[in-house]
């Protein structure tokens, strides 16, 4: 996305005072306590482990390591992650 359609989408979404992340497709990620990773805007499952969970966001990428994970629900935009987690990383 050029620099300029980034700005008015981050100026559109000041305005009407919506999330940027609503406005210009971004992931978001939220983190419940130590056991829960909830993620919307997805773009699908990169790689699959009950130790690591790699996670497309279009221009990022999401890993999220632990012990025990179990992706519980995934639908076209929003996905569930559930076990001991004990790391988020972005690339």
């Amino acid at each position: 996305m050029g620099k300029r359609k980034r700005d008015i989408l981050e100026q559109t979404a000041e305005t009407f005072d919506l999330p940027g992340d609503l406005v210009a497709g971004l992931p978001r990620v939220e983190l419940v306590g130590d056991r829960e990773v909830r993620m919307s805007h997805h773009r699908g499952i990169l790689a699959y482990g009950s130790e690591s969970i790699h996670i497309s966001g279009g221009k990022l990428v999401v890993k999220v390591r632990g012990e025990g994970l179990e992706l519980r629900s995934m639908n076209a935009d929003e996905l569930l992650i559930t076990g001991q987690i004990k790391a988020l990383e972005l690339e």
